[in-house]
């Protein structure tokens, strides 16, 4: 009742070294075990994260050897999805949408590049994460807002061009509020965002693996952690988090992904557009002028 129709929920789990999941479409929930080997899974993800992370310092160096990172990358990602999504194929059928709750390593994951051997996954469905399954029924059963009043935070102490986005972001949005390097504080930040439609963040960020709670977002007056995040008085907006890598989580005690993603969907967001690797500069500025233009 409460998934859209063509849409499914798809949440994994790992009991000892047997990876299995809950699948949720057409009314129905399905237990789909021994999709793979759980730690085969985890080998596979970080032989995947190696292949990404051989971007960080951005393209232009690399461009002698893309082609030859690209197939590596590809073949990663191929084998994932034998692993990973492949065998759910049967119980999928029919499904035009799908929200992905991870399991563990499988946070890192960006399922919509997962491929085939032919096409990307994201190709065909429209895909989504969330951190829990509680997460996912709350923003499943709520829209995001219009963005008739959006918030532009943008620092240039660590990204030279963060400056440049935010304007270019903001002029994307009329009437956009746009709080620029000395303004982009913390107290400022607090006093507009509940007003806000929608949130765009163009600063550094950075994900902590060994304490995904210490994780934050570098504002001018220092870091702005998940903590801090949690408590923005935020009314069904949509966040955007330009830096990289903000949307990677780590696992806590339970089922629950914890991160930057998790912190604003705690605040009140229903929707969060963040980034699962090292994004290169230029790249981010066409994809965020395409995402803005086709959500205005």
């Amino acid at each position: 009742q409460w998934l859209p129709a063509g849409a499914a929920l798809v949440e994994y789990g790992a009991l000892d070294d047997e990876l299995f999941a809950f699948v949720f479409a057409d009314g129905q929930a399905r237990l789909v075990r021994r999709l793979a080997s759980w730690r085969q899974t985890c080998d596979a993800t970080q032989s995947l994260r190696f292949q990404l992370e051989s971007l960080r310092h951005g393209a232009p160096p690399l461009q002698a050897h893309m082609q030859r990172l690209e197939e590596r990358t590809r073949a990663r990602l191929q084998q994932l999805h034998a692993l990973i999504w492949a065998p759910l194929a049967p119980t999928l059928q029919g499904a035009r949408r799908a929200l992905v709750v991870p399991q563990g390593a499988l946070a890192a994951v960006p399922f919509a590049a997962l491929h085939d051997g032919s096409a990307y996954l994201g190709a065909r469905l429209e895909l989504a994460l969330a951190p829990s399954a509680r997460t996912a029924l709350h923003t499943l059963g709520t829209h995001p807002r219009p963005p008739r009043r959006a918030l532009v935070v943008g620092v240039t102490q660590e990204l030279a061009h963060a400056a440049h986005e935010a304007r270019r972001v903001a002029a994307l949005l009329p009437g956009a509020n746009c709080l620029l390097d000395a303004e982009a504080t913390s107290r400022n930040l607090r006093a507009h965002a509940a007003q806000a439609d929608l949130i765009h963040f163009a600063c550094h960020a950075r994900f902590r693996a060994d304490n995904p709670m210490f994780s934050a977002l570098h504002l001018q007056d220092g870091v702005f952690g998940v903590e801090a995040a949690e408590s923005l008085p935020l009314q069904a907006a949509t966040v955007v988090l330009g830096a990289c890598e903000t949307g990677l989580a780590e696992q806590g005690t339970g089922d629950e992904m914890f991160g930057l993603v998790r912190a604003f969907f705690v605040a009140g967001a229903v929707r969060v557009l963040a980034s699962l690797w090292p994004v290169d500069d230029a790249a981010t500025a066409a994809f965020m002028a395409h995402f803005y233009a086709a959500l205005a």
